[in-house]
Order: structure tokens, then sequence, then C-alpha cells
């Protein structure tokens, strides 16, 4: 069950967008929401008198008190939603997954920036520290994405068993859009090990309650391209990986981030852990 989301916010435009998406994703789902500003003091110099830092310290802090009075006056309090803010000192990463772990929230939704989200971007963003970092699931809104119902989920694997307890918190998501899921496993050199008819995820579909999933296997091929196909010809409104999967994510990722590649994030992208 989803009942809180937090929102990391710079107040730029991406982070507005992204609060907009977790503002809705929250009314669909009866989430609370928990918005989050990280105050990155910069390096100053250590003869600097303690009365000039306090008042550099009290502007910034004047400046995220304001953004907030705005963004509730705008957003926030037409909204409905149960809602909270907070605002804390140090590096984004290390402080929203910190917070997320404190605050026992369910989800972490985020923007990123850069045309289309390309995949060299993101993960060299805080976006890509906080994935690489968090025990909580994570959604990275793209650029220019607006919330709209999900219609159909893509979760892509190389069917490792691990994987199982993570999709079945996906499940619970796909079930509250009612929308198919599509389990999707491009064929690789990896699958003359086993016999895919058998896999762990079809032995154990047994376990499944949600009728509306399927499970689609694609010739080898590039993977990347293979999965970007799937997305567009199916018009998927979210993709879904499993961060726990190490060799499958850092190879998909890796590639990707060598050949500047876009990973089609102009649509949601949803890490899960294992836990």
């Amino acid at each position: 069950m989803i009942s809180k989301i937090v929102v990391p916010t710079d107040f730029s435009a991406p982070a507005k967008q992204a609060m907009d998406y977790a503002l809705a994703l929250s009314k669909r789902l009866n989430a609370e929401i928990q918005i989050l500003h990280i105050n990155q003091v910069a390096m100053v110099d250590a003869s600097m008198p303690a009365e000039t830092y306090q008042m550099f310290i009290k502007e910034i802090e004047d400046q995220t008190t304001e953004q907030f009075a705005k963004l509730e006056q705008e957003v926030l309090k037409g909204s409905g939603l149960k809602y909270s803010m907070h605002s804390r000192y140090g590096f984004v990463a290390e402080e929203v997954c910190d917070f997320a772990q404190k605050h026992e929230v369910d989800l972490i939704v985020m923007g990123t920036t850069g045309a289309s989200g390309a995949m060299g971007v993101l993960f060299g963003s805080n976006a890509a520290s906080v994935v690489a970092k968090t025990t909580v699931p994570v959604i990275v809104i793209p650029k220019d994405t607006q919330f709209k119902d999900l219609t159909r989920i893509v979760y892509a694997t190389d069917y490792n068993e691990p994987e199982f307890p993570a999709m079945m918190r996906l499940i619970y998501f796909a079930e509250q859009f009612d929308c198919p899921l599509d389990i999707l496993h491009v064929k690789s050199d990896h699958d003359r090990y086993f016999n895919s008819e058998n896999n762990f995820f079809k032995k154990n579909k047994g376990k499944i309650s949600y009728s509306n999933i399927h499970f689609v296997e694609l010739e080898k091929g590039d993977i990347i391209q293979s999965i970007n196909g799937y997305v567009d010809e199916n018009q998927v409104d979210m993709l879904v990986m499993a961060k726990h999967n190490r060799n499958f994510f850092d190879r998909l990722f890796h590639r990707s981030l060598s050949k500047q590649m876009a990973f089609h994030t102009h649509i949601p992208l949803l890490i899960l852990v294992k836990n």
C-alpha cells in the first residue's frame, strides 16, 4: 500500500512538473504528500565572520520559507490532500534517502532535466544519486511529463528470482489503475541455461491474483532498442525496473551511458527495490 509520498524539490520547473505528477498520483492513491527541500550550503572561507555566515544562512532560510508559502498558496491548499513541508541541509541524495527511511515513506517522486530525460543526463543528476542509494521505490519524472491514469505498465526483467517480491508490490500499483501489466523479457545468451517456459515468474504465476498480467518475450537483439520499441509500439505509460537485480540493471544503464542513448524516460520510470 502506498500511503505516503515524498517529493524532493528545488523549486525549478522540472521539480514543479514532478510535484504536479505526485499530487495527481497522491489523489489517485489517497496518499499523504510530503514536500522536501534540501539547502545546499556552498563552501565558505574559514575566515568569514560568524555574523556574516549567519546572515547567509538566514537569507537561504528566508528564501525557502518564501518558496514554501508560494507553493502552499498556489498548489497545496487547494489540492484536498494531507501534506507537510520540510527543509534540510546537506547533500540531496543522502538527505532524501534518510528522510524517506525516517518518515517511513512508501514512494519517492522526483524530476530530472535534459532533452527528453536522456539517460546520460538522468544518471549524472540528483535523481541518479537517489536511485543508487535508496531503499525506497522511486519514480523519475522526465521533462514535460503530465500525469494521466496508467493504461499499460511494462516491467523489464531478465527473470532473476529475487525480483518476485518487488513484482508483487508492482502488482498492487497496477491494481490501482486496473491496467495491463506486461512482464517483458528480451532473449539473450543467458537464456540457454534455463527453459524460459519454466522460469521463476511463470512457476509462481498461481500466486498472483491479478489477472491482467502478461508475459512477453522478444527475440534476441539489442536490449535497449527492443525495450524502447515495445514501449513505443504499445503506448506504454510507465516503465519499471528492479534495482536489486544488479547485473541486468547495471548492464542496461551503463550501456546506455556509454552510447549516450535516451532510455525512454519521456515516460515515468519506476525503480523498485527488493524489500
